[in-house]
């Protein structure tokens, strides 16, 4: 599988399926920020196992495939690669100046996504997802058209067996909570 094989199956299809389908909402932000990594990957001129990158390829890709309003969150108190894709890739959990939510809570507590409530920046699973789709789409594009100029992208990324994914029962577990926020003091 190439990484625009990757991308649709897995960024396109099996996220999608995670948030809308199944409701793993908080899930959903630590695979979309390490998907956001991914994609500033496909972005630069060093191989994919280059050491000391992840950073900037994360920056990387809010800076060019993420629409505007995400600049202001790529450095500083409220940096998205700080407090969400190091949180979450160190320690399963967000930095202290992120807070996450899904669309119903939100509407709900009346926030909305890239706000600064109570000093904290919101991230709503859905929106971050249709935002980071939209990336996706843009580096598919940037493929296909060969704009990408490094052979990393057009190269075998990943190999997986066909029926790997049909043997996957994603089906809900009716005593896991609905959702979230899954608070501590209920368990």
């Amino acid at each position: 599988m190439n990484v625009k094989g990757f991308i649709n199956q897995v960024f396109l299809n099996e996220y999608r399926r995670l948030i809308y389908d199944y409701g793993f909402h908080y899930i959903s932000f630590s695979l979309i920020a390490l998907g956001i990594e991914l994609l500033g990957a496909c972005l630069d001129e060093h191989d994919f196992g280059k050491r000391d990158q992840s950073s900037q390829r994360f920056r990387r890709a809010i800076e060019k495939l993420f629409p505007p309003e995400y600049q202001r969150f790529n450095s500083g108190d409220y940096d998205l690669c700080t407090n969400l894709r190091n949180g979450f890739a160190h320690q399963f959990r967000p930095g202290s100046m992120v807070s996450l939510t899904h669309r119903d809570e939100s509407i709900r507590e009346g926030t909305q996504h890239l706000q600064i409530h109570d000093g904290k920046l919101i991230l709503i699973s859905e929106n971050l997802y249709e935002d980071f789709e939209s990336a996706c789409r843009e580096v598919i594009r940037r493929i296909d058209n060969r704009s990408i100029r490094h052979e990393k992208v057009y190269n075998s990324f990943l190999s997986v067996p066909q029926d790997t994914t049909t043997k996957i029962d994603l089906s809900v577990d009716s005593t896991i909570a609905d959702g979230f926020p899954y608070d501590a003091n209920d368990a």
